[in-house]
């Protein structure tokens, strides 16, 4: 079975509408080099381009193929979301079924697809003007983590802000709450979209998932709801380097050099297994809670040391 990416321009048609008002939909295939790849049972991701509307474009609905391609003509049911005529034309077509749709909640933005370190491989990332993409095994089987765990991280953030309400009336302390929350946040949907995004600990490559710990790079009792939430203030590492990191004995610099704490000697630093070659990828986002852990856990614990 084949995975696939469907490209349609909201600039000449009303995708959104369409996809979410009809159970079967017919989508162009306009790249025929697929003709004989195409099979009944292939999953389809359908794309919503920016149409010049940038921070728009990306994955809104998952379908399914229910037919093999055909000539269609004078689509009567297609017309109406139409902002051309184009209906009235021959084209080669696929009949899907629309299996979910997510026009906002779990949407998942080209913008955070460039950010991610496999799929920001995608050929629709880099060739944007085709309608029909064929995906490789491993960007189908991380797009499809991905599109699930986004569905779970919403109904996740739903549920904690149910819950979150009812702690805030309850007749418990501030810090019993704030454990509460904690738990249920950080290790459900922060995790879990970690997960998704790394895959292993950024430094040492450690990829079971029983050992790999979601650190908040700002810390929890610092950040704001959003930023609690928000995948870009963490990082996946394992037991040894999240304790360095969320002590202060490391942290990395904008370009994501690791910077190591002088009060550790190099015999220490071989136990510890860390280098000052290694390093992390960093995004514009996380950037901004790189800084902040420097500037105010790494640089407070190296001039505490410098007293000493």
């Amino acid at each position: 079975m084949n995975t696939w990416i469907f490209q349609g321009n909201p600039k000449v048609f009303d995708i959104n509408s369409y996809i979410k008002n009809h159970k079967y939909i017919w989508w162009s295939l306009r790249q025929e080099h697929f003709l004989d790849k195409i099979e009944l049972g292939d999953e389809v991701f359908l794309w919503r381009s920016d149409g010049n509307n940038r921070g728009t474009g990306g994955i809104l609905a998952k379908a399914r193929v229910i037919s093999l391609p055909e000539e269609r003509a004078d689509d009567e049911n297609a017309k109406n979301y139409w902002y051309t005529d184009e209906w009235e034309n021959p084209y080669l077509a696929i009949k899907l079924e629309v299996l979910q749709v997510r026009l906002e909640d779990g949407f998942i933005s080209r913008l955070s697809l460039l950010e991610h370190p496999i799929l920001k491989e995608l050929l629709i990332l880099r060739l944007r003007q085709k309608t029909n993409y064929l995906l490789s095994p491993e960007h189908a089987i991380i797009l499809q983590k991905l599109w699930n765990n986004s569905h779970n991280s919403v109904q996740s953030k739903v549920n904690v802000e149910i819950n979150m309400k009812n702690l805030v009336s309850g007749d418990i302390t501030e810090t019993e709450r704030e454990q509460v929350i904690k738990s249920r946040i950080g290790q459900s949907v922060f995790k879990k979209e970690l997960v998704a995004m790394e895959r292993k600990c950024q430094l040492c490559g450690v990829c079971d998932e029983r050992f790999l710990i979601a650190s908040h790079i700002k810390p929890w009792s610092k950040s704001n709801h959003k930023e609690r939430l928000d995948v870009n203030n963490g990082l996946l590492l394992c037991p040894n380097h999240d304790s360095l990191f969320d002590k202060g004995y490391i942290s990395f610099d904008d370009n994501g050099t690791i910077l190591i704490s002088k009060s550790l000697d190099e015999d220490t630093k071989v136990f510890l297994n860390i280098n000052d070659h290694m390093n992390i990828e960093i995004n514009v986002k996380r950037k901004h809670y790189i800084e902040w852990h420097r500037n105010n856990v790494f640089t407070k614990l190296e001039s505490l040391h410098r007293k000493i």
